[in-house]
């Protein structure tokens, strides 16, 4: 299933990678993936891919959407009860 864009995620990531499974029901269409690694020299970094489908427009809405849920999720943690 390999063409000449990429190969299929458990491939490139292997069968220890797991994420949670999506809603029943529905069916994944494209996807952006960012993972943490090790390099070659052992260095930690940062490798982003997306499918081959996706847009600029597309990948920057959904990873902002995705900031901004994750920015509130963290804020509410430290939030005080009378802090509302």
């Amino acid at each position: 299933m390999a063409d000449d864009y990429g190969q299929p995620i458990g491939r490139v990531l292997g069968d220890g990678f797991v994420v949670p499974p999506l809603l029943e029901g529905w069916t994944a269409l494209d996807g952006i993936v960012l993972v943490k690694c090790l390099d070659s020299e052992g260095r930690s970094a940062w490798a982003f891919r997306e499918t081959e489908s996706l847009n600029e427009e597309e990948i920057i809405g959904a990873l902002t959407v995705q900031l901004d849920i994750m920015r509130e999720r963290t804020v509410n943690m430290y939030r005080g009860e009378d802090d509302d």
